[in-house]
């Protein structure tokens, strides 16, 4: 089905960039995601696991939270990383697929139509091809151009509880089937759950949550098919469990097609040297470019709405506004409360003393303290006070 790739300006043998997956359209070729054994739990049966990629790949265990983790890897080179990063912007380091879709062989399709189905996802979820593909008609060429969206939120956020923040980070709810926890996987598992109860299978592309859980055959269809698409109740449910991931990356990308010419397929590299007839090509051969138009992509930050900055700021605000307050206004409270009272107090206290002697003295010594002085004496008494006035008024000259 792909006979020709291109990635970053180089070809490559289709093989190594794409391996089997089982999609709800059947088994479709999956580039760029998640090595099974990370993208799975452990207990998944082996089969969906076993996938092994060729020589001179890496694989990681990415996620949008952590991105590449960069102790113990090599940068891409002789031994790239896989999920692989993009080369850079444009269709020339973009991916460049020739894809034969061979209409003669065609049987229960899907579609009332022929071509290809194209679905953009996070490396480290189950894409969801048919509700979500883009077709590729063939005998035309055409360029998807690629707008990442990523949203990201603050740390400090995992301390408010998850259903006031309104989304969930990477560990904070493990899931049964898949190892990594988006929105969409979480879906998917409680999709499958509601079919085990209420028809006892799941269907063959689904998550088997339990071991003994069983393929939906053909009779059970309009059971599938009431769970899935009917039942608003489900979805609803399933969405109110699945909360939106902290840290959640989208693929957006905007279609342009135009009619393959014939003679220039001939002269392309992509051609790869068949010999396919006018007609054939028009039919049955179909040219897709995907590239990312900017180096660089704005992202979605989450945080609280109001902070305690925010909060002492709208207060203060409120407060100088509405009573004329400012935090110098505090230590006025502070010192009119208490320092100034307390200072008055101490003034009242010290003028009250020598009131309280000078009424002593007014009333006069009491007859048991009367004490009687000779008239020399007292003259005396009254010379020696008047002998420092008289040294100060003193002027030798």
């Amino acid at each position: 089905m792909v006979i020709h790739c291109r990635f970053g300006a180089d070809d490559y043998e289709c093989a190594r960039l794409f391996h089997p997956i089982v999609t709800d359209e059947g088994l479709c070729c999956v580039f760029n995601m998640l090595h099974p054994r990370f993208m799975y739990r452990k207990r998944v049966p082996y089969s969906h696991r076993n996938i092994s990629l060729p020589e001179g790949f890496h694989a990681v265990n990415w996620h949008a939270e952590l991105g590449y983790r960069k102790r113990g890897f090599q940068p891409d080179g002789d031994n790239p990383l896989y999920p692989r990063r993009a080369q850079g912007t444009g269709e020339s380091l973009g991916l460049s697929l020739t894809l034969d879709v061979q209409a003669d062989a065609y049987y229960c399709s899907s579609s009332s139509s022929v071509g290809f189905k194209i679905a953009l996802h996070s490396p480290n979820e189950s894409p969801n091809v048919r509700e979500t593909g883009v077709l590729l008609a063939p005998g035309m060429e055409t360029k998807l151009r690629i707008d990442p969206s990523k949203i990201l939120t603050e740390k400090h956020l995992r301390n408010v509880d998850r259903r006031s923040r309104r989304c969930l980070f990477h560990n904070e709810l493990k899931l049964r089937w898949f190892a990594h926890y988006t929105q969409r996987n979480c879906v998917a598992e409680c999709l499958s759950g509601w079919l085990i109860r209420h028809c006892g299978c799941v269907t063959f592309y689904m998550p088997r949550l339990n071991a003994n859980d069983t393929i939906c055959p053909l009779h059970k269809r309009e059971c599938v098919e009431l769970i899935r698409f009917r039942t608003i109740i489900a979805m609803e449910s399933c969405l109110d469990e699945c909360l939106p991931s902290c840290f959640d990356l989208t693929f957006s990308a905007i279609a342009y097609s135009t009619r393959i010419s014939q003679d220039g397929f001939r002269e392309t590299p992509s051609n790869g040297g068949w010999n396919f007839t006018d007609a054939y090509v028009e039919r049955s051969v179909a040219v897709v470019n995907m590239y990312f138009k900017d180096p660089t992509f704005r992202a979605n930050k989450q945080t609280e709405f109001i902070g305690f900055s925010d909060f002492l700021s709208g207060v203060g605000g409120l407060m100088g506004l509405f009573l004329g307050f400012s935090f110098l206004s505090i230590a006025e409270c502070v010192y009119f409360a208490l320092i100034r009272p307390c200072r008055t107090c101490s003034e009242i206290r010290q003028l009250n003393q020598p009131r309280v002697h000078q009424m002593n003295l007014k009333r006069g010594p009491t007859p048991g303290n009367i004490k009687y002085i000779s008239a020399a004496d007292w003259f005396q008494a009254e010379l020696a006070h008047q002998q420092p006035n008289n040294r100060q008024h003193f002027n030798p000259a």
